[in-house]
């Protein structure tokens, strides 16, 4: 997908890219509250498998309106589908988690449900302290099926995971911070800038060196720890032969920011 196709809008995401290279896709349903059904899927799976890795540094999720970043799945998109039709919710969650980019889900207002578990395939989370926070599926006889389990207790531990999932309650976005399950939660006033701060950081950063740290970050919790440092080692020892060390090296020598290109 090329850069100028990427401005544009579906029914069921806004997405565009600026010259930082911040792709910014917002689930542009509000009058549903943002809730994540097929079309939400299957056009962010679209976009990112389609999108030209090397015209993007940084993506960001947002919802549109006032309300919420996603108030859950599509409650309607999923009550019909047999159990091997109900895995399908998945490879969103997956696709995103995957991305060679970094991810910010910028939150404002309700994440819960299936919004809840795309806010947790990102790499970072900065929310509104007026946002809230939870997993309402067992009150339908559910549990969260698209890795919220998974990367919910590999984010704030056993014991707090189960509360969440098993009570159905809803957290503030203070508690989600505290629980490490967000990296901020700052007033609504200090929200755009707050997330512009993330944005210049990741739009600004060493492609290459962001993508490989990802890489070995995502990888980290379930390889050894000995497995692990040599994983790290030999991504250390690969990002010493890239331009983008050079330029960093001079950057630091002439003291003035680096501009890293991706090579």
């Amino acid at each position: 997908m090329r850069v100028a196709d990427i401005d544009s809008e579906s029914e069921a995401i806004a997405c565009s890219i600026d010259d930082r290279g911040r792709l910014a896709v917002t689930i542009d349903r509000s009058d549903r509250l943002n809730a994540v059904d097929d079309a939400v899927r299957e056009e962010t799976c679209h976009l990112l498998e389609a999108v030209d890795d090397d015209a993007v540094r940084c993506v960001t999720f947002e919802g549109a309106g006032e309300k919420a970043f996603s108030a859950g799945a599509d409650v309607d998109s999923v009550a019909d589908r047999t159990p091997a039709e109900a895995l399908d919710v998945t490879p969103l969650y997956e696709v995103v988690a995957e991305f060679p980019r970094p991810t910010l889900a910028a939150i404002d207002g309700y994440c819960l449900g299936g919004g809840h578990e795309l806010a947790l395939a990102c790499d970072l989370r900065v929310a509104t302290t007026d946002s809230e926070f939870g997993f309402p599926e067992i009150g339908l006889g559910l549990l969260p099926g698209g890795g919220g389990t998974q990367r919910l207790v590999r984010l704030v531990g056993e014991a707090r995971a189960k509360e969440l999932v098993f009570r159905g309650d809803r957290i503030d976005a203070e508690r989600a911070a505290d629980w490490g399950l967000i990296n901020r939660a700052v007033p609504p006033e200090a929200f755009d800038e707050t997330v512009e701060s993330y944005v210049d950081d990741l739009a600004s950063g060493p492609p290459v060196a962001l993508k490989v740290a990802k890489t070995v970050l995502n990888n980290a919790e379930d390889t050894s720890l000995g497995a692990g440092m040599a994983m790290e080692s030999q991504a250390f020892g690969f990002l010493t032969t890239t331009e983008d060390f050079e330029e960093g090296q001079r950057a630091f020598q002439e003291d003035r920011e680096p501009e890293f290109e991706g090579r």
